[in-house]
């Protein structure tokens, strides 16, 4: 009887898993026909789900302003998203990095904090085995970034994406992540940057949610970064290299955008000792 149970609770969850399966291979097929019927009028290219499209789409945040304040979507180009994996420029451009350096992954033991269901896509058509993490939603760990309790130098490659921006202490979250780290470990990460601010622009108290929106661009965000956000990354321990969007093909579009906090830029971060030098 128990065990009866226990199915009938798992059932809704697996008819859930299975329709959205379902969905996702029909508009893979319906997306990979008009590819190669329309090859041609095929304008831009995803780099996360390997696929051509006319157009990328847009999003819609800009009419959702109870969420996203629609001042931030003003200025910058709306049709960056992918129309059927829905990654955005800067996984785009992420992609095309990771597909440069194979060697940085492959056989490598990774993290992948709130991963994005693109860059799944593209792991998982390159045989690039990750653990994701994540603290609210489904995950193979469930982690605070700011204190994962993980052993030192547990991992050789750490993602992250857009997540120090909701965390209460983003400097401890950047530490933990070094520690984690093993030597000559790699990050490879990015965070909204607002082009108006230099360094930070962060909550001195708690903020409600309109508040949030109006100053960080979003409900759940409590700062945006600024242009030289990539100090915070020097200060916690690591060598950070700039990940340009500007150096990859115009085909993916690599944008500024949705939003004008949405950079076209990531950052390359070598674990480092001390005193400022890449671990041996």
């Amino acid at each position: 009887m128990g065990m009866k149970k226990r199915v009938v609770r798992l059932l809704p969850g697996f008819a859930v898993r299975m329709a959205v399966y379902a969905k996702r291979r029909v508009r893979y097929i319906r997306f990979g026909i008009d590819s190669l019927l329309h090859r041609r009028q095929m304008k831009v290219f995803c780099s996360c789900c390997n696929m051509r499209f006319r157009t990328f789409v847009s999003g819609g945040f800009d009419l959702q302003p109870n969420r996203y304040n629609p001042e931030r979507y003003s200025q910058t180009r709306q049709d960056v998203l992918c129309p059927f994996c829905k990654s955005l420029p800067r996984h785009q451009i992420l992609a095309m990095w990771c597909g440069e350096h194979l060697e940085r992954l492959k056989g490598k033991k990774i993290l992948y904090f709130a991963p994005e269901y693109g860059m799944k896509l593209w792991l998982k058509r390159n045989r690039i085995a990750v653990t994701t993490a994540d603290l609210v939603r489904s995950a193979d760990l469930k982690l605070d970034i700011q204190d994962t309790g993980l052993p030192d130098g547990s991992y050789d490659v750490v993602f992250c994406n857009h997540v120090l921006e909701h965390v209460d202490d983003f400097r401890k979250a950047f530490k933990e992540i070094h520690r984690i780290l093993k030597p000559e470990g790699l990050l490879l990460c990015s965070f909204p940057m607002d082009p108006n601010i230099e360094l930070l622009d962060e909550e001195e108290h708690v903020l409600t949610e309109k508040e949030r929106n109006r100053r960080f661009g979003q409900i759940d965000h409590k700062r945006v970064f600024g242009m030289k956000a990539d100090a915070f990354l020097a200060e916690a321990g690591f060598n950070v290299r700039t990940i340009l969007g500007e150096d990859y093909p115009d085909e993916i579009v690599p944008a500024i955008g949705p939003a004008d906090y949405d950079m076209n830029r990531l950052f390359q971060c070598e674990k480092s000792n001390d005193n400022g030098q890449r671990s041996s």
